[in-house]
């Protein structure tokens, strides 16, 4: 039982406190509850194994209340392998108001949502400090330098001094101790230059400064854990190599306890595994590194400078230090500092890190910019409109951060097995060594040390451990360069999995701008009829109107004045135009004003709303005077994308408010079945229509704009937006395509399901690894095969165990964007 607290918002009368009250104490291993309505607090205590933090919080959000919660994200410094990862978890958990607790062990961060009741980011530092590890705090993606990546530097800098300093040191003892088994004469010619005990002396002085040098590392992090009774890497390094290194020291200073078959020194054992071992954790750290790339490339994107115009003059000032409403300077060639707005001057920017637009595209006065872009010619003067983490690459950043931080669910078969992996581990070490010692050939002795010490080396859990986190931190960082944001890393997993998208229609499959398409004039008078209707129109900020009156403008006609105007919703708009009475809508605002429409203008009309385009009707001074059709069009990339989607066996599916006559001539110009279309569907419904089809069994990704499709987008098992621009809906949905291109839906899910493929052949790999090499290494098949592992083949085997598993996920960085083939000219 431990004591958890909770700050509640929304509690207005005692009638609330009692029902939080009573809610609490109904959850099992739950008592004590008090919630006080003056402090807006819960205090309770409960059993975690019968009800979790994250369930009283979830309780009292269904109830209607908001439980008060933070989310920090920290550095974690000195971690090594899956153990140490979960270690840190634990002590985290068990801090009172700690709601939940992950931690990733390639990226080397920590992500806690605690109630700040009860907890705060100083006790949250000071229990990882307790634990073992360093508490870095992450200094935010505004800073490119310092601060969490200074740290790693630094750390891996330390790493390859160790791996230097303990070669050195132990090739002389390899060469002493193993020389006689490479080179014939070789023993004999070290016996004629000095006697064995010199040798032996200089190999045990070699060794300890290895061990207590280079090798420290992993005997003062092995203690610790030993200490919190959860052994890792680090205690089967120790363990192994320190035994081989005691035992030596044991034989030179009392030879007198050992029989003279069993006097042998196993300095190179303890020596040369250590320096393999830092060799392979020098080389996963250089993948890793290469592995993060893609957010460092990001930051790198960020100006850290600003040129700010104050007080009549330019001063140079950190980005960091930009206020909203600063005028910011950019001269060209320079990188915009923030997001802005241009205010004074014109140029070409270079928008490519974000839409994938190669061509720079025109920015004047009005014109919003998006920093981290490239001005490339003209002078801009422009307002900061977002600064910090407000700005869209700041968000991109963050969001890619908190994907790669995730924890999937694929990767809880590995947690489990971690948890109990390496006490199994010394179990087996130890009934090896008992079992060689009590039936091994003599001396006994060697065979159970060396197989023991070569059992604990073999069986790291590094591969388990970086498996799952590897490959998401480069598949999600592979996918933010090709405009593909998973807002957490679950969405990866379960992206791999949908079998069926359901698109919007205006603005996801066809380009959300209407335009006029047909001008049917009754009397033959084109342009006379364009120019009262666009007249009419000007007042109305539909944009079935604005269509008209573009197209009017694009013509080059001057309109004239309106006299009077009225909008009538729902139906369209009525207008005084030059002394003339003009109506322009649907054939239900003329037919309320009395206005007689023709069967062939009818029939007209229906024809142009079978292919697919909205009809409207002019009508001036009581009778019809031309017919007018304005369509949104379908996307080039629509067809192509869902042929696509049907060839991959998924299910494609479209939803829309449009009519239904509309809507499926859309569908079918798409390759839509017309069955698989939902047409004059309000916003909540597109969500039941997503709900209906989960019912069927389907697993279902939704593609949507982002904003007006919120409910389906949260209601589906992934919600994926399409962004463009500066209007990207980062919080909107699970997958943000930054570029706007369906394409980016293939690309999506071709990226997911590569990762999941590539988590899964970690798994596998890691898995295997330890199921095959800790029976050789405890010599099972050595009586039968003379199969067996030396500790230094072992320290070799597990270093690269960890190499294939990041190294296997970096594949994912030459993933392409799916191209789709330019569809043939008619």
């Amino acid at each position: 039982m431990r004591r958890f607290e909770l700050d509640i918002q929304g509690m207005t009368c005692a009638s609330c406190t009692a029902r939080v009250e009573r809610a609490l104490a109904g959850l099992a291993g739950v008592d004590e509850v008090a919630v006080n309505l003056a402090t807006e607090r819960a205090s309770l205590r409960l059993e975690e194994a019968r009800t979790t933090p994250a369930e009283v919080v979830a309780t009292v959000r269904r109830l209607g209340y908001e439980p008060i919660t933070e989310t920090l994200e920290v550095g974690v410094g000195g971690m090594t392998c899956a153990n140490c990862a979960a270690r840190v978890e634990r002590a985290l958990a068990r801090l009172p108001g700690v709601v939940e607790a992950s931690v990733n062990l390639a990226t080397e961060r920590a992500s806690v949502r605690y109630a700040p009741a009860a907890a705060s980011p100083e006790t949250i530092q000071e229990a990882i400090r307790r634990a073992g590890y360093e508490p870095r705090p992450l200094a935010g993606p505004a800073a490119v330098d310092g601060g969490e990546d200074s740290a790693r530097a630094a750390g891996h800098r330390a790493l390859g001094r160790d791996l230097w300093r303990a070669a050195l040191l132990s090739l002389p003892v390899f060469v002493i101790a193993m020389g006689a088994h490479l080179v014939p004469g070789f023993e004999g010619t070290l016996a004629r230059l000095a006697p064995a005990e010199v040798w032996g002396w200089l190999q045990a002085i070699l060794t300890t400064a290895v061990v207590v040098g280079p090798g420290r590392r992993f005997f003062s992090a092995g203690l610790i854990a030993y200490r919190h009774l959860s052994p890792d890497m680090n205690s089967l390094v120790m363990t192994g190599t320190g035994a081989a290194w005691l035992y030596g020291l044991a034989v030179l200073l009392v030879p007198g306890l050992f029989p003279p078959e069993a006097r042998h020194l196993y300095f190179e054992s303890s020596a040369v595994v250590i320096t393999v071992i830092l060799m392979g954790k020098y080389l996963e750290e250089l993948a890793k590194g290469r592995a993060s790339a893609a957010v460092h490339k990001l930051i790198g994107l960020q100006a850290k400078t600003a040129r700010v115009w104050r007080d009549g003059r330019e001063v140079e000032v950190a980005a960091e230090a930009l206020r909203v409403g600063d005028r910011v300077v950019i001269r060209p060639g320079e990188r915009i500092p923030v997001d802005a707005q241009v205010e004074d001057g014109e140029s070409w920017v270079d928008e490519a890190m974000l839409t994938g637009e190669s061509l720079p595209v025109h920015k004047g006065p009005g014109d919003r910019l998006v920093g981290g872009t490239l001005n490339q010619h003209g002078a801009l003067r422009a307002a900061a409109t977002e600064v910090g983490e407000g700005t869209v690459l700041a968000r991109i950043i963050r969001m890619v951060e908190e994907a790669q931080g995730a924890k999937l669910p694929i990767q809880g078969l590995a947690d489990r097995v971690v948890r109990v992996f390496t006490p199994l581990v010394l179990a087996i070490a130890l009934a090896t060594f008992v079992a060689w010692f009590a039936f091994g050939p003599p001396p006994a002795i060697t065979m159970a040390l060396l197989s023991a010490v070569a059992v604990l080396v073999v069986a790291c859990p590094c591969a388990m451990g970086l498996a799952t986190p590897a490959a998401i931190l480069v598949g999600s960082g592979r996918g933010a360069e090709l405009g593909v944001l998973f807002r957490k890393g679950a969405a990866i997993e379960a992206l791999a999995g949908v079998d069926t998208l359901v698109f919007d229609k205006t603005g996801t499959l066809t380009e959300g701008t209407p335009r006029l398409t047909d001008l049917r004039p009754v009397d033959g008078d084109a342009e006379g009829a364009l120019r009262l209707a666009a007249a009419a129109e000007a007042g109305s900020e539909h944009p079935l109107a604005a269509a008209i009156v573009a197209a009017a403008e694009a013509r080059g006609l001057e309109l004239p004045a309106v006299e009077a105007f009225t909008a009538v919703p729902g139906h369209g708009v009525r207008a005084r135009v030059a002394g003339r009475s003009v109506c322009v809508g649907a054939a239900r605002l003329l037919e309320r004003d009395g206005i007689a429409i023709a069967d062939a203008v009818r029939e007209e009309a229906e024809g142009l709303a079978s292919a697919g385009k909205t009809p409207i009707y002019l009508a001036v001074d009581g009778a019809v005077q031309a017919l007018i059709a304005v369509a949104d069009a379908l996307k080039p990339e629509a067809t192509g994308v869902v042929a696509a989607l049907a060839a991959g066996g998924r299910r494609v599916a479209m939803v829309t408010g449009d009519g239904r006559r509309v809507a499926e001539a859309i569908a079918r110009e798409a390759g839509i079945a017309a069955d698989q279309v939902w047409a004059e569907v309000l916003p909540d419904g597109k969500a039941e229509v997503v709900a209906a089809l989960q019912r069927d069994g389907r697993r279902v990704a939704f593609v949507g704009d982002g904003i007006n499709d919120a409910p389906a987008l949260a209601r589906a098992d992934v919600g994926i937006a399409l962004g463009s621009g500066t209007d990207i809906a980062i919080e909107a949905a699970d997958v943000t395509l930054t570029r706007g291109d369906l394409a980016g839906v293939l690309t999506a899910l071709t990226l997911a399901r590569r990762t999941l493929g590539t988590i899964r052949g970690n798994l596998f790999w890691a898995f295997l690894y330890n199921v095959l090499l800790i029976p050789v290494a405890a010599g099972v098949f050595h009586p039968a095969f003379g199969l067996h592992l030396s500790p230094m083949a072992a320290g070799l085997a597990m270093g690269l165990s960890s190499v294939f598993v990041v190294t296997n996920s970096l594949r994912l960085r030459r993933q392409p964007a799916v191209r789709l083939a330019a569809p043939a000219s008619s």
